[in-house]
């Protein structure tokens, strides 16, 4: 996806206000310590445009929004978190908007307009929250309905953001990866940035390798995982000082690592979907889910592409949630605009699959409320031109 670039606009802040910002941290920290102050979203109805709203059942239903989601775009929210602070949200969509919920998701409204592109959002322990745009060369910080666009730094140095976490202990402090590998920290709150540690040996892997995801745990701020082309993925546990090659498939595969996450709830916890790509030439389906226990290094097939006959589709790409709380769970998608989305589940512990089928075009997004497991808040895909089937609960 190469988006068309839009001009950025973004809340004006001034020198005192946005000292403020990066000071006022106490009260969030407090209820940071104290998830049970969240607050599970009673509201019957989400005020929103249509992309976001939250479920109870998996996925087979979503409660209604005021504005039905046909927009006359593309509608695709690409990340959306939950914050320090209790239940305020915060959700970034394909074409730039920032968008905020202060109430547990019932009511959304859009704070600051950036270009179009593939944003992320990467949640401060104060409460805030850093925006950043995959290949970009800034964050923008948030901080209540404050935006606050942040200096660029030498991108064609370094190369684009692929990946940044805030350290959950440290406030201020970020850690990053670029499209080349290189190893970012910022000790100021993403004003400047800094090379530090080892780039990710993508040559010594092989002359075409290239790096498709990065995560960053929050859990362990020193671990990072990597999915790279060919090659299957990268794991360090020293802040990218040292690099191990990650194991998945049989010795000798080639695997395309095209997404990855960690467990919140425990780093040693990674999940990865990608595509064997020596299973598939041997006339195998290839696609996995994969997890590991051993914080990255090795992993095994939990989910097969179309396993048991059932309708499991893991395309290439697309994001992964584990459960905050138990590192057993994790959640994916697969949709388009002519069948629906399917919503799935995976337990570890049970092995057990469930899939929820709705109507939507796709799900974009998704974060588990801290209040309550069963709710599930979700971004939703729209495509122009066409009408989500019937039943699919939300955007009526």
């Amino acid at each position: 996806m190469r988006p068309l670039h839009r001009a950025i606009t973004t809340a004006a802040l001034g020198a005192a206000l946005v000292g403020s910002l990066f000071t006022a941290a106490a009260p969030a920290q407090a209820d940071a310590r104290h998830p049970w102050r969240w607050k599970a979203p009673e509201c019957e109805r989400v005020v929103s445009d249509g992309s976001l709203s939250y479920t109870r059942d998996g996925g087979a239903t979503f409660t209604p929004t005021t504005t039905a989601q046909r927009p006359p775009y593309y509608q695709l929210v690409t990340d959306l978190e939950t914050l320090a602070a209790p239940n305020r949200l915060l959700a970034a969509d394909i074409n730039g908007r920032v968008t905020r919920s202060a109430d547990s998701g019932c009511h959304w409204r859009t704070i600051a307009s950036l270009d179009n592109g593939h944003w992320s959002i990467a949640p401060a322990r104060d409460g805030s929250a850093y925006v950043w745009k995959l290949r970009g060369d800034r964050v923008y910080r948030v901080f209540g309905g404050f935006v606050h666009k942040l200096p660029a730094f030498d991108a064609d140095a370094l190369g684009g953001l692929y990946g940044l976490t805030a350290d959950p202990r440290r406030p201020g402090q970020l850690r990053a990866v670029t499209g080349d590998g290189h190893v970012l920290e910022s000790r100021n709150g993403g004003r400047t940035f800094r090379a530090v540690g080892t780039p990710v040996p993508l040559a010594e892997a092989g002359p075409h390798t290239s790096l498709y995801d990065v995560e960053i745990s929050t859990a362990d701020f020193d671990r990072i995982v990597v999915g790279v082309s060919t090659a299957g993925g990268f794991t360090s546990d020293d802040g990218g000082r040292s690099w191990q090659r990650a194991t998945l498939g049989a010795p000798g595969d080639r695997v395309n690592g095209f997404s990855v996450a960690i467990s919140p709830a425990d780093p040693r916890v990674v999940y990865a979907k990608a595509l064997n790509t020596t299973e598939l030439d041997a006339g195998e389906h290839g696609r996995h889910l994969y997890r590991s226990t051993d914080g990255g290094r090795t992993f095994r097939p939990v989910v097969d592409q179309f396993q048991d006959g059932r309708d499991v589709v893991i395309y290439n790409g697309g994001w992964i949630r584990p459960d905050p709380e138990d590192p057993d769970v994790a959640y994916f998608e697969y949709g388009d605009p002519w069948t629906g989305t399917n919503l799935y589940r995976h337990d570890a512990d049970s092995g057990e699959l469930t899939i929820r089928h709705s109507g939507h075009h796709g799900i974009g997004a998704l974060a588990v409320s801290p209040a309550d497991p069963e709710v599930l808040h979700v971004g939703l895909t729209s495509v122009p031109g066409h009408t989500p089937v019937s039943g699919a609960g939300a955007g009526g």
